[in-house]
């Protein structure tokens, strides 16, 4: 603003000058070229007059015009100051409340972002203090874990000592070889009176010098195979002394292997001798062993054993190839009898269909029956809707006392009957 006050003046002073300097030029342009001596002096005298009054004029505008500019300039730069200072303390107020209001949204940035620090922190350790008690739940739980299997270990190790108990006695080792050939025989077949087999089952009685011969277990087989004979053996002395703590050499396995086979030989003789009988056994039998280590060794190190008990028409099973073995039997059992009982199904079938005919007529004629009795039974409701609707009328009735003859009123409704 106070650029322009000041280039305005200097405008002035210019037109001035530029004024002047006109005059003159013009004093220059009218001069004569040859004139008389006193004209001249008296055009000149003129001319000088003219100039100082005009110079006396202009000096005095002039200076008229620099009071003014002065003046003016004065006023404006006294006012621009105010103005200034004005401006200045307004700024200053402004720029002080904007640093307030600044300091303000900072100071609230501040303690909403040391809240939401907190809050994340305090999440933070809820949440390590959740995760570390639940750390120390699960390895209480661990150690509970390891403390029942520690008791485990060790009831397993107690029995692992009565099982040693009773493998190293030749009654309780045929007693437990019959106990897990029972609990096969339940899984696969159920409950002994299905008749699907029997234990402890007396194959023939004794006679004369002929002893009697009961077998562990029988599977009660169609016809041409009859009975399927199992008994159960458990040849370990031999076995064990292949796998004790002493370390052996070749020709000590070979021996003991040789006679581990000779012991199952014996066994096979004896299942042979006694559980396969003509016309009664079918022309096989089974010899069960309880463990599948024995029946693995017989397989790798005992080919002729194997050969030998396939002459003797005796299969060797172990409790794992028993299972299959014994769920084939059931299936054969289940499909010949399925297959007896063919024919009667059939003639079952047949007195089924005769009976569902004659229910057919009968529901037929019953449905005809329930069709008439619903058609009277909508008659019926119609007509005592329309008792009832009637009796709802006569309610309605008043009777209206004036010295006019007796008149029967009833507001809103038609006193004609309808009914038909």
């Amino acid at each position: 603003m106070m650029f322009l006050q000041i280039s305005e003046s200097w405008m002035i002073v210019l037109t001035i000058l530029s004024g002047l300097s006109l005059v003159g030029l013009i004093i220059l342009m009218v001069r004569p070229t040859k004139v008389d001596g006193d004209a001249l002096g008296k055009v000149t005298m003129s001319i000088e007059r003219k100039v100082d009054d005009l110079k006396t004029s202009t000096m005095s505008n002039l200076y008229d015009s620099m009071m003014k500019l002065t003046d003016i300039l004065n006023k404006r730069l006294t006012e621009d100051t105010a103005k200034s200072t004005e401006n200045i303390t307004e700024f200053r107020l402004n720029v002080a409340k904007e640093l307030a209001t600044f300091q303000e949204k900072i100071n609230e940035n501040i303690n909403l972002r040391m809240l939401q620090i907190n809050e994340k922190v305090e999440d933070r350790l809820a949440k390590g203090f959740k995760d570390t008690n639940e750390t120390f739940l699960q390895i209480a739980k661990s150690v509970e874990v390891i403390n029942e299997a520690q008791k485990k270990i060790e009831g397993l190790s107690t029995e692992m000592i009565s099982l040693q108990e009773i493998l190293s006695n030749n009654q309780s080792r045929g007693f437990f070889g019959e106990f897990q050939l029972n609990q096969i025989l339940f899984s696969i077949f159920g409950e002994i009176q299905k008749g699907l087999y029997a234990l402890q089952y007396t194959m023939r009685e004794q006679r004369g010098k002929r002893e009697s011969v009961r077998a562990d277990a029988v599977i009660f087989m169609p016809e041409p195979l009859k009975l399927i004979a199992i008994d159960s053996k458990f040849p370990f002395s031999s076995y064990s002394k292949l796998f004790g703590e002493a370390r052996l050499s070749d020709e000590e396995q070979v021996s003991l292997v040789k006679a581990f086979g000779n012991d199952v030989k014996k066994h096979i003789t004896d299942i042979a001798d006694k559980y396969i009988i003509a016309g009664t056994t079918a022309d096989f039998a089974l010899m069960f062993v309880p463990s599948d280590g024995i029946l693995t060794l017989i397989h790798a190190q005992l080919q002729n054993v194997l050969e030998y008990a396939r002459d003797k028409r005796v299969t060797i099973a172990s409790p794992t190839t028993l299972i299959p073995l014994l769920s084939s039997f059931k299936a054969v059992v289940i499909d010949h009898r399925r297959s007896q009982y063919t024919g009667e199904i059939i003639r079952q079938l047949q007195i089924l269909n005769k009976d569902f005919e004659r229910f057919a007529t009968d529901w037929t004629k019953l449905d005809g029956t329930i069709k008439t009795l619903s058609s009277q039974t909508d008659r019926v409701a119609n007509r005592v809707q329309k008792i009832t609707d009637h009796f709802q009328k006569i309610h309605k009735v008043e009777i209206i006392e004036d010295e006019s003859p007796l008149i029967v009123a009833q507001s809103g409704e038609n006193n004609d009957d309808t009914d038909s």
